[in-house]
């Protein structure tokens, strides 16, 4: 049986470093989306919202956003959605970008740290 799923953007980023991965997201920012359609199971979920993602990105092409994906009031969610949804099976984080948070020593600065510690070793 078709249900309606609402689709809309959330501004945000992936930020990534040695050991962690974390998304911030503006929940109450601009959204630059939203879409209503009429699907039928999880793999028309998919392919819902990354039509919908790629319609976004070509209007807005630096735009880092997930997306959100709600059942239309009165609707019962296709079975599998909760296990889709909690790992990204739809893809909504798929037009997040990744920031590089890492901290790396400059080049100079791993040398100089690399002799100092073959000088105390000896």
């Amino acid at each position: 049986m078709p249900v309606t799923i609402i689709l809309s953007t959330i501004p945000g980023f992936i930020e990534r470093c040695d050991g962690y991965s974390m998304r911030t997201m503006q929940l109450f920012g601009p959204s630059l989306g939203r879409e209503a359609v009429a699907v039928a199971t999880v793999t028309d979920i998919r392919t819902a919202v990354q039509a919908f993602g790629q319609r976004v990105r070509a209007t807005y092409l630096d735009a880092s956003f997930m997306i959100s994906v709600s059942m239309r009031k009165g609707d019962r969610k296709p079975r599998g959605f909760d296990a889709a949804y909690a790992r990204n099976g739809f893809g909504e984080e798929d037009f997040m970008l990744a920031v590089d948070k890492c901290t790396k020593p400059a080049p100079e600065l791993a040398e100089a740290l690399s002799a100092v510690s073959a000088a105390s070793a000896v």
